[in-house]
């Protein structure tokens, strides 16, 4: 492939990658085909509005890397994070000013950029190489964020941080997305040899991640409790039978739609882990 089919590629396979996240049925205490989970301000249709506006996005950071490869990675990260800014932009007016995808903007964005830097140098995407790439690319930046935090103008993220010393997707990122090396892509891949729909791998996968990710949404909904509760909720249903995870899912979302929590950085990740697996795949 030339670098603009490169873009195009990967680009497509992280719209492909958000438009089947939401699509994903049951997901606890998220947005779904049968519900709207514990979000009052969001449905399915936004997600796919949402995933439309980014169309495009996910081309330009593979292109800015192609093109900027010789940049330090501080360097080129800067250039990623305008383009994000605008993404975001373009979200939220896609939305109505709803925040769908902020998660998946930085993560998938990041990821794309290593994707293309991965397949330029290889001639294939190598989810280990894509993973490492990203970790590059943002760490510098990310340990200079956590250190110059303006107290005076602090996100959820930064308050969580500096109250349990939980970096959240950005620690998760700058660690090269350690969930999704050794837990979410592998247990996608293992279930590839059970006798079940891709929907409800994507399902257990889901709960794979929530089972062990420290997801800040749940903490900014809720408590580091909660948090603890739903790691173990989901262990839980995936130590049952294959043929009972998916009908206790379904119990699960009621329970979080009860309690008013979202596990939104679980599924920022599962989106992320598509991604990867959708290029490995084709």
């Amino acid at each position: 492939m030339n670098e603009k089919e490169i873009c195009l590629y990967i680009n497509n396979a992280a719209v492909k990658s958000l438009l089947y996240e939401v699509s994903v049925s049951p997901k606890p205490g998220l947005v779904d085909k049968y519900n709207n989970g514990s979000h009052s301000d969001m449905n399915m249709l936004t997600f796919i509005d949402s995933s439309i506006a980014l169309n495009g996005y996910f081309y330009d950071c593979c292109s800015i890397s192609l093109d900027n490869k010789d940049l330090p990675y501080d360097d080129l990260f800067n250039l990623l994070r305008i383009r994000g800014i605008k993404a975001d932009k373009d979200m939220l007016k896609a939305t109505g000013n709803i925040n769908t995808h902020k998660g998946a903007v930085f993560s998938l964005g990041l990821l794309a950029s290593a994707s293309a830097l991965t397949y330029e140098k290889k001639g294939f995407f190598d989810s280990e190489t894509i993973l490492f790439e990203a970790g590059e690319i943002c760490r510098h930046s990310f340990l200079k964020d956590f250190d110059m935090i303006n107290h005076n103008c602090i996100t959820n993220g930064e308050e969580i941080y500096l109250k349990y010393g939980i970096k959240g997707i950005r620690g998760e990122a700058a660690s090269g997305f350690p969930t999704i090396k050794n837990e979410s892509l592998p247990y996608l891949k293992y279930l590839e040899k059970e006798n079940i729909n891709f929907n409800d791998r994507c399902v257990m996968t889901l709960l794979k991640i929530m089972s062990v990710a420290d997801d800040t949404n749940i903490i900014s909904r809720g408590s580091l409790k909660s948090l603890e509760y739903i790691k173990k909720k989901s262990k839980d249903i995936l130590s049952m039978p294959l043929d009972s995870q998916i009908n206790s899912t379904f119990d699960f979302d009621k329970d979080l739609i009860d309690k008013n929590l979202s596990p939104g950085g679980s599924a920022d990740l599962l989106a992320a882990t598509l991604m990867i697996y959708f290029l490995e795949k084709n």
